[in-house]
């Protein structure tokens, strides 16, 4: 029961994390804790003393963030973690570089955000670890001049 404990703890910033990269919701209403299914609450135990004293719009971003994490695999799990864990190590210049990102993404018509998903899942492993390797030691400005080569394929390709 202890290691179940320690990792509802250890999930918590997770969620948290997951919660605020997902999108807001203008009109959101809240969610009371006893509306949670049981996942979800388990997920969550370890906010639920303060959980009234949430935003709705943060009540209903956990929630989604609480399901997505239910739906995962292990595999997908770890990486989540991994993935905020990296995250977390990032100086405050590049954590706000990856919002700036994650906002351009999602400011995306959805027939694009699709397109590029579907273009990330059509890469080898080997492709997808040479991306991320050439992005990690790019500079800004590298970064910054690939985005641009690639925002005039697809424009080049859209006409």
């Amino acid at each position: 029961m202890k290691t179940d404990m320690s990792f509802k703890l250890y999930l918590a910033p997770i969620l948290l994390a997951l919660a605020l990269l997902l999108p807001g919701i203008s009109h959101a209403t809240g969610i009371g804790w006893n509306e949670l299914n049981p996942q979800q609450q388990e997920i969550l135990a370890s906010m639920k003393e303060r959980w009234a004293d949430l935003p709705p719009e943060r009540q209903e971003r956990l929630g989604r963030g609480a399901e997505k994490w239910a739906a995962m695999s292990p595999e997908q799990q770890a990486r989540a973690r991994n993935n905020l864990q990296r995250f977390q190590k990032l100086s405050p210049e590049e954590k706000a570089l990856v919002r700036e990102r994650l906002r351009k993404f999602r400011d995306l018509p959805p027939e694009e955000r699709r397109a590029l998903r579907e273009r990330w899942r059509n890469l080898s492993p080997e492709q997808k670890e040479h991306f991320r390797k050439r992005m990690r030691n790019a500079t800004p400005e590298q970064r910054e001049r690939w985005q641009e080569r690639q925002l005039r394929r697809q424009q080049r390709h859209n006409r």
